[in-house]
């Protein structure tokens, strides 16, 4: 491993209190509260240097192949393959570890990529649906909560949410996380319905039936770039 520093993008803040490391679009930043001193913060970096090479590594191999031109996807802590065949119809049927996905031979040749990415999200979504319903009903009971409905959504900038009338809501997307992750966001959404806010008492509720919050929280934060098909 080089001694040399990875390269980073810096950027202080008056409202922060510690620095953060975090990886984004292949990048390193670095944020800092104002004033922090720059030899601190290159001492910082150094330490967490395997780290820091791991998850750019990481990250440049999702965005190099993404999961569907590598045919297969990942669906908690496993892999399906995706199996493509012709057919009369388009549909897609799981068979063990792997997804098949049949498509019409009636689909003009450019729309085979749309046909097989919008079989894929079916198939997250109905897989979503079944799971987070078991999920609610296992937590809710185990927290003596009960909510009103359970919905699958296709969201683009939050995991889930929870109304003031009781129906919980999540982002198919969680299928593509260790399972450990999506049974956090099960928990946080149902907490919602004791606090519709983040407070303190909020995230003492929240991390008395689930440990792992706060790493949840922070694998959320750092792969959020790749759970895209």
């Amino acid at each position: 491993m080089s001694s040399e520093l990875p390269a980073y993008q810096l950027k202080f803040s008056a409202k922060r209190r510690s620095i953060q490391l975090k990886i984004q679009s292949g990048q390193l930043w670095v944020c800092a509260p104002t004033g922090c001193d720059l030899q601190f913060i290159q001492q910082l970096i150094q330490q967490k240097k395997d780290w820091i090479h791991k998850h750019l590594s990481q990250q440049q191999q999702h965005t190099e192949a993404g999961w569907l031109e590598q045919r297969q996807i990942p669906f908690f802590d496993d892999k399906l393959q995706l199996k493509i065949v012709q057919d009369s119809v388009n549909q897609f049927s799981l068979d063990g570890d792997c997804l098949w996905l049949q498509l019409s031979s009636r689909n003009k040749a450019q729309s085979q990529q749309k046909w097989i990415e919008k079989l894929v999200s079916e198939f997250y979504l109905q897989q979503a649906q079944l799971w987070f319903e078991q999920q609610v009903q296992q937590e809710q009971q185990r927290m003596s909560l009960q909510s009103r409905e359970v919905r699958v959504c296709n969201f683009k900038a939050k995991w889930g949410s929870c109304d003031s009338s009781g129906v919980l809501s999540f982002n198919w997307r969680l299928l593509m996380a260790p399972q450990w992750v999506a049974q956090y966001v099960v928990v946080h959404e149902l907490a919602h319905l004791v606090y519709m806010n983040h407070s303190k008492s909020f995230w003492t509720l929240v991390s008395k039936f689930n440990s792992d919050a706060a790493k949840a929280r922070l694998w959320l934060k750092q792969n959020q770039h790749w759970m895209q098909l």
